[in-house]
């Protein structure tokens, strides 16, 4: 920890051992990482757009890098919801509002 915050992020040793507080290193490393990742996808668009202007076929950005954050968007699955439980919460609701414009 202390290489990456000391070394990679700039911070005073000094201040890193004697007055940094655990929630402001947790909070820069967040924002480190943010700032990696801001600057890897924007290789990856640059690479994305030169190989898409050179190519006959329809490309995807991950088709040039894939980062292992691409996969969560993945792995997040689409719920679906019955028509008859949307019409229960439909009707469920009006009956909320009727209470609380009585």
């Amino acid at each position: 920890m202390y290489s990456r915050v000391c070394g990679e992020c700039g911070v005073s040793p000094d201040y890193f051992l004697d007055r940094m507080t655990l929630t402001e290193v947790r909070y820069l490393l967040e924002g480190y990482e943010r700032r990696k990742r801001d600057a890897w996808e924007q290789t990856r668009i640059l690479g994305y757009i030169t190989a898409q202007v050179n190519s006959t076929k329809k490309l995807k950005q991950t088709d040039i890098l894939s980062f292992p954050w691409d996969q969560e968007v993945v792995k997040k699955k689409v719920v679906s919801v019955p028509d008859s439980e949307i019409e229960r919460l439909r009707n469920k609701a009006k009956q909320v509002e009727q209470i609380l414009n009585e």
